[in-house]
């Protein structure tokens, strides 16, 4: 079911009913015909910068505490509260042109984590209208899969591919935050323990550097740290602090290695975080200009080449909208 037309879309059929091809009458005066000069040989121009961010179509419903991945050349946004709280198992597709609504999750899920892996879209763990999940699935063509289960329930945790596999990263429940970092193998479908996290917390933001799996921010209390989990070694370290504290924003890694954190909320001051934090391998942290539309509660999802960051909360507390925007890689031209 087709749930919107993008303003693109309408701007292309637009332009197919009213355009034609009127070739110019010759002329007996010496002057070039106009279709001559357009015949004649000229440099294409070259393709402007796209903007390092943009509004991009709104999803069908306002929601935040959302998860999101890409994969098969479609972005997805999965579950999340709406505005009366209550968790959703609603899954939103965009497939570049406009959005549809996919399959359905096998329970209402908020605070999720996803990620894409091999093509394929995981999602792992969350809160169903107050009860803790440690459940895996993974969306299968139409149907969501039942996967084994992680060691630990958790919310407000990363997941993130590295290497072939699946981590888990921070997190909380109803008792408290979930200290361990478990991965999971597709080759054997389960979970192990092989690190902790040196401060446990919740409403982290999760990315890689290279073969490491790293989460910023999070709460309680509102955090800049950066930690990373070395999946080869097994081994913790720390990147830069961020340059302001932050919890439930988005995190990316670009194909470039630029990784950015963006938005996110101070939870204990009740303030949301306008930031966009960039970060180059081997570097440090620093601050980029404010998110086109400060939000908190959603994940950031690589999609054709942009960082997309739908849905999320204009205010602290349960203000969920459905604005969708995106930001380009800091390492390219940008106009």
């Amino acid at each position: 079911m087709r749930l919107g037309l993008t303003g693109a879309a309408a701007a292309a059929l637009l332009a197919a009913a009213c355009g034609g091809s009127n070739a110019a009458q010759p002329s007996p005066a010496p002057t070039p015909s106009f279709e001559t000069q357009t015949q004649s040989p000229s440099p294409s121009a070259s393709p402007s910068p796209e903007p390092f961010q943009r509004a991009e179509p709104s999803l069908p419903a306002p929601i935040e505490e959302t998860a999101a991945a890409a994969a098969g050349g479609r972005l997805y946004v999965m579950g999340g509260f709406n505005a009366a709280g209550a968790s959703l198992s609603t899954v939103y597709v965009f497939d570049g042109t406009g959005w549809t609504a996919g399959p359905r999750l096998p329970l209402p899920l908020d605070h999720a984590a996803a990620t894409g892996l091999d093509d394929r879209v995981y999602i792992a763990g969350g809160h169903s209208n107050g009860a803790d999940s440690a459940r895996l699935f993974r969306l299968d063509g139409d149907r969501w899969t039942a996967l084994g289960s992680m060691h630990f329930a958790r919310g407000g945790h990363a997941l993130v591919a590295v290497s072939g596999k699946l981590y888990a990263v921070g997190g909380n429940t109803s008792r408290g935050n979930v200290p361990a970092i478990e991965s999971y193998d597709p080759a054997t479908n389960g979970w192990t323990v092989v690190g902790s996290l040196p401060q446990p917390r919740n409403h982290v933001m999760g990315f890689p550097i290279g073969a490491a799996v790293c989460v910023a921010g999070g709460r309680t209390p509102t955090a800049a740290r950066v930690d990373c989990f070395d999946v080869a070694q097994r081994s913790l370290f720390r990147l830069g602090n961020l340059p302001v504290a932050t919890s439930g924003g988005g995190a990316v890694t670009f194909p470039s290695g630029e990784a950015i954190v963006v938005g996110g909320e101070d939870a204990t001051e009740g303030r949301l975080i306008n930031q966009v934090a960039l970060y180059s391998t081997g570097g440090s942290w620093r601050a980029g200009q404010k998110m086109l539309a400060p939000r908190h509660g959603f994940e950031l999802a690589l999609f054709n080449g942009r960082a997309w960051a739908c849905g999320g909360g204009s205010a602290p507390g349960l203000h969920p909208v459905a604005t969708c925007t995106s930001l380009g890689d800091p390492s390219a031209p940008q106009g």
